[in-house]
């Protein structure tokens, strides 16, 4: 396997370095993508329900401050649901119908589940931000084998380089 610029590198470095191996079929991936989602926005949820102040009718009231505490809950997690979803079936979807496992499928589903969330949040510019973010943060992941970290600002010969570009040519 080579990296961008041709380069060889060895099989002892692709082995540690490469992308964690991901279910292949369409249905895994979704459900695994809609259920971190669920968890991620859950916990982000009660962080942010936690820090907010409380409404001052539920002030020293548990059962309705706790009920609120479980709608921002629930609205975050449905929302990072939706877009972790959106992207997986949309990625699955440019997967099948190009036949092909490039940077591009990551690139559609992030578009697509940018404009989910700006449908989601009802605001067509936060769409639009939301829709080139995801897909620019998908390239990054993808282009740099799923770590985001390069050969290193410095060449100490400590670290091992790695596969920058996942896919096989």
């Amino acid at each position: 396997m080579s990296g961008i610029s041709g380069a060889r590198i060895p099989a002892s470095v692709q082995s540690d370095r490469l992308p964690v191996e991901r279910p292949e079929d369409c249905v895994s991936r979704t459900l695994t993508a809609v259920g971190t989602g669920l968890v991620a926005g859950g916990i982000m949820g009660a962080v942010t329900a936690n820090w907010s102040n409380v409404p001052p009718v539920l002030r020293d009231r548990p059962w309705p401050a706790l009920k609120y505490t479980g709608q921002i809950m629930g609205s975050y997690a449905t929302t990072f649901a939706l877009v972790g979803g959106t992207f997986a079936v949309v990625d699955c979807l440019a997967e099948s119908v190009r036949g092909r496992k490039d940077a591009w499928n990551g690139i559609f589903g992030g578009l697509a589940a940018g404009a989910a969330l700006g449908l989601r949040m009802g605001k067509i510019p936060v769409g639009v931000g939301a829709a080139f973010a995801l897909a620019a943060t998908s390239v990054a992941v993808d282009t740099t084998g799923g770590h985001l970290v390069g050969r290193g600002l410095v060449d100490d010969n400590a670290t091992p380089p790695h596969a920058i570009y996942p896919y096989k040519t």
